[in-house]
C-alpha cells in the first residue's frame, strides 16, 4: 500500500497527511508540526483515514502485529514456566517473600485479642 500524501486523521493532532514511511515508522504532517509514529500500532486508537475508516491493508497489518506480540508473549511464558519449574528465580518474578509476608499480616490480623 502507498502511504505517501495519504490524508488521516489523529484524535489528538487534528488532520494531516503521510509524508513518510520506513520500516515500521510512519511521518505524519499536521498544521503546525511532524510527527514520526510506529505502525500500525498507532492505527488501533488514534490515527484514521481522512474519511474515518481504516484500510483493509492497515487492518491487515494490525492483526499481524498482534499475532507476532502474542507469539513473543507466548514464548516469554513457556520460558519463565520453565524456568520456575527448575528453581530459576527470575528478576519481578520472585514468590515467597511478600507473599509470606502478607499471608503472615493477614494472619495477626484475623487472631484475638488476649486480654
Amino acid at each position: 500500500m502507498n502511504f505517501d500524501n495519504l490524508e488521516v486523521k489523529h484524535k489528538a493532532f487534528g488532520a494531516g497527511v503521510i509524508v513518510s514511511k520506513q520500516g515500521k515508522y510512519i511521518t505524519v504532517r499536521f498544521a503546525d508540526v511532524e510527527k514520526i509514529f510506529v505502525y500500525p500500532d498507532i492505527f488501533e486508537k488514534f490515527l484514521t483515514l481522512a474519511d474515518g475508516s481504516i484500510s483493509e491493508a492497515i487492518a491487515n497489518d494490525i492483526s499481524e502485529a498482534k499475532a507476532q506480540k502474542q507469539t513473543i508473549l507466548n514464548k516469554k511464558n513457556e520460558e519463565n514456566m520453565r524456568a520456575m519449574t527448575h528453581g530459576i528465580v527470575i528478576p519481578g518474578k520472585e514468590v515467597g517473600v511478600a507473599e509470606s509476608d502478607e499471608e503472615e499480616s493477614r494472619f495477626k490480623q484475623s487472631e484475638p485479642e488476649e486480654i
